[in-house]
């Protein structure tokens, strides 16, 4: 039985991605309807994490942090789903999260670095996109907010640093601090006249330099040269997003 299911499991994978697409859109047509709709998508994350965790335990592969990565990934694509306001786009997303999904799962236990790097970006917009847009259309949770996204990019952060051979409480610290600074930089970009997407991109960039700073000094190979190229992109990027994006909403 264990053999047959190893054998499919990339078969299941999309099955699972397929699920998102069906658990989110029968409970969102035409409009969310959130009495159903965040239970039965509570219920599909805890049928993945339990396939996923059995897989992982097959293949010798068990890791608490690789496994919340697929948990992480179907919450943020949820919190997109939920703040995008246009149902094209919401389709379009759809399509694109159920690929995401699937190959998700079909690599899952692969600790390549570029791999994780690239999963735990994606992931990572995904959060801030989702948290930011839940604070422009309801602001009066965000408390909440502030929480879930310390709690998503610290998360998210000590996922990335799993393969780092240094000690856990280490890995720990690095992670928990990169998620306050999240968290308040979350806060104050609130203040900010700007669409959410927008905020969401500058918070991204705020959470890429850490995370790939505090990699390179968890290595001890942190110099000047890295520090100016990263600060430089992320500034770059984020003029980029803020000039560039036609929704000045400016009361």
């Amino acid at each position: 039985m264990s053999e047959n299911v190893l054998k499919h499991h990339k078969l299941i994978s999309i099955g699972i991605g397929l699920m998102f697409l069906l658990v989110v859109q029968s409970f969102s047509a035409p409009e969310p309807i959130f009495r159903f709709l965040v239970p039965a998508f509570l219920f599909y994350l805890f049928l993945a994490a339990a396939y996923n965790r059995w897989y992982l335990k097959q293949i010798q592969k068990y890791n608490f942090w690789v496994l919340l990565l697929p948990e992480l990934l179907m919450a943020a694509g949820f919190g997109i789903f939920l703040t995008t306001p246009s149902q094209n786009l919401r389709g379009l997303f759809l399509t694109a999260t159920v690929v995401f999904v699937s190959l998700t799962e079909i690599i899952l236990g692969n600790m390549s670095e570029n791999l994780m790097l690239n999963q735990t970006l994606i992931i990572a917009f995904g959060l801030f996109f989702g948290f930011f847009g839940a604070y422009y259309y309801t602001p009066g949770f965000e408390p909440l907010y502030l929480i879930g996204v310390f709690l998503g990019a610290a998360l998210l952060a000590r996922v990335f640093y799993e393969s780092v051979p240094r000690p856990e409480k280490t890995k720990l610290v690095g992670a928990v601090i990169i998620g306050l600074f999240c968290a308040e930089l979350f806060w104050v970009l609130n203040f900010l006249h700007f669409h959410f997407s927008v905020l969401s991109l500058i918070l991204f960039n705020a959470f890429y330099f850490c995370l790939i700073l505090n990699y390179y000094h968890l290595f001890n190979n942190l110099n000047f040269k890295k520090v100016q190229f990263h600060l430089l992109l992320i500034v770059f990027c984020s003029l980029v997003a803020v000039l560039a994006t036609p929704w000045n909403i400016l009361k």
